[in-house]
């Protein structure tokens, strides 16, 4: 059950999120516990959902929050058609996935709330951008990998500095390196597991990188964690990457959800990726230190859910 506090905190962070949302296009309905916002054939919905953990590690939740937007019943049919198209779409997801829920599909992305998360500054923007990018982004880069064409480049907000930043953050908590526009990092998935280089298989890659624009959105920061388990049948990979994707939106003490799980670059391993628009390196500073947490807290998450699978 939600707590009177957990039902307030959620409340006043649904009534700010409305307000920011008067200042675009979009119509909006506040009902109790949610907020719906429309735009033509766009219809999302942002509603507080119970917390199935009062407590996390870290300390108590203040609310978890579910940002959905369902797809359209003849978009939806065209996908079930075409089984290896959720996959497809979720290798160029931004900041939602594309996931089944019974016969229905949506794009998705999730945020729990902690009563000692100092944030809002960076959670707020992500929520909005979610909701204003997600998913026509989403189909927009699918259409855009069928037909060839390709958006005009555009270069990236994210500069040297924002990763001297992150390195600075992280550099004496694992092994990691730091390039041009880009970082890297192997987050140990277990006690002692430090570098592949050293003979480690327990450990995953984490990359975030400023020279890699989104299909449909042009510049921005590309984000991808890579998980050093390997299934060698496709069929039951396909079917695990879109079991973490229903997971993630489950209302417990996780890491943030804006990206989506798909196949990684062994082409037999899963990977999670998010990409962030330029617009929110200014509306959202900092916030590559926050993913870069928020990946290796997945990583540990991940780990633990594929070994329950039996997948190791």
């Amino acid at each position: 059950m939600v707590s009177t506090g957990e039902d307030n905190a959620a409340e006043q962070l649904l009534d700010g999120l409305a307000v920011a949302f008067s200042a675009t296009d979009f119509a909006l309905t506040r009902e109790p516990g949610s907020l719906l916002a429309k735009q033509g054939s766009i219809s999302t919905r942002i509603w507080m959902v119970s917390g199935e953990e009062s407590d996390s590690p870290l300390g108590p939740v203040k609310c978890v929050l579910q940002i959905r937007s369902d797809l359209p019943a003849e978009m939806a049919g065209m996908i079930l058609a075409k089984p290896e198209a959720p996959e497809f779409m979720n290798r160029m997801a931004t900041l939602g996935a594309l996931t089944l829920d019974g016969d229905r599909w949506f794009v998705g992305a999730r945020i729990t709330i902690l009563e000692s998360d100092n944030a809002w500054n960076i959670q707020a923007p992500l929520i909005l951008m979610s909701v204003i990018a997600a998913r026509e982004s989403l189909l927009g880069a699918t259409g855009r990998a069928l037909s060839g064409h390709t958006m005009e480049e555009h270069s990236s907000e994210w500069v040297e500095s924002d990763f001297d930043r992150v390195e600075d953050f992280f550099s004496a908590r694992c092994v990691c390196s730091r390039g041009n526009l880009g970082f890297v990092a192997e987050l140990p998935l277990e006690p002692g597991a430090i570098c592949a280089m050293a003979g480690d298989n327990r450990t995953a890659l984490w990359s975030i990188k400023g020279d890699e624009p989104h299909p449909e959105l042009g510049g921005g920061l590309f984000c991808k964690l890579e998980l050093p388990h390997q299934l060698s049948d496709g069929s039951r990979l396909h079917e695990v990457l879109q079991q973490l994707n229903q997971l993630e939106m489950l209302p417990h003490a996780l890491p943030p959800h804006f990206g989506a799980w798909c196949v990684g670059k062994l082409g037999n391993n899963p990977a999670y990726v998010s990409f962030l628009p330029n617009a929110l390196h200014d509306a959202a500073r900092g916030i590559a230190v926050n993913m870069t947490a928020w990946a290796w807290g997945r990583a540990k998450w991940a780990n633990a859910t594929l070994a329950s699978m039996g997948i190791c």
